[in-house]
């Protein structure tokens, strides 16, 4: 038995119409909803993300700042070295007398001297050339004309004494010194002196280049001191 509808096609078509536009309302609604949800979402890392702009900016400032002050004691720090190797330079740690005096006292006796010339030479302190690698000697190369200077001190002396044997004795007296590294004999000769003959030496005195009166006394003083306490034992 077959069913017969009843229904006019019109109410049929007007309603599958309504059907259509309210599926369609729906769809709308949900891809609105999607939309505004996903521009929240959008719109909530974009403050975020200035958030962390602006804290990135600002430690960027508090680090140039930081930076700018590092580079000022920098250079105060460079200015103060400057200062004191002027100074430094400036103060005489072997004074002339203090050498004058260890040089007269190691004199033998009936010796004189004639001259005292203090010399002075400017040298780079320059490392060994061998065994260096080639990142070395680039390093080397780059570096070479701010090696330090320093300043080799030695003292010319010529004097009169009565026998080869008294020079000997001068010489030997001046190598124990702890300022003096090293002592060079130039020449030792006869020689005639208000009709006397005596022997003209010459010797060169090179000074050590860490050389300090100061530091000279504190050793000796602590020496006395401890061989007094070892006396009082």
């Amino acid at each position: 038995m077959s069913l017969v509808n009843l229904l006019p096609e019109d109410y049929i078509a007007r309603r599958m119409q309504k059907r259509a536009t309210l599926m369609c309302l729906v769809l709308f609604v949900a891809v609105m909803i999607g939309v505004l949800a996903a521009a929240g979402v959008v719109e909530r890392r974009c403050r975020c993300t200035e958030q962390v702009c602006r804290e990135v900016n600002q430690e960027y400032t508090r680090a140039a700042a930081l930076i700018q002050q590092l580079q000022e004691l920098e250079s105060m720090r460079n200015r103060m070295l400057r200062k004191a190797s002027r100074t430094v330079a400036l103060l005489e740690r072997v004074p002339r007398s203090y050498i004058l005096a260890v040089i007269t006292n190691a004199l033998p006796k009936g010796a004189s001297l004639k001259e005292f010339d203090l010399l002075t030479e400017s040298v780079k302190d320059s490392t060994s050339r061998g065994g260096k690698t080639r990142y070395q000697a680039i390093s080397a190369k780059s570096t070479s004309g701010k090696l330090p200077i320093r300043t080799k001190v030695s003292i010319m002396i010529t004097g009169f004494a009565g026998t080869d044997v008294e020079v000997a004795r001068f010489i030997t007296a001046m190598a124990k010194c702890p300022l003096i590294e090293t002592v060079d004999l130039v020449y030792s000769q006869q020689k005639e002196v208000n009709n006397a003959i005596a022997r003209e030496f010459q010797v060169i005195l090179h000074i050590k280049k860490d050389a300090n009166v100061i530091d000279l006394s504190e050793t000796s003083s602590s020496n006395r001191q401890s061989s007094v306490k070892k006396g009082q034992t």
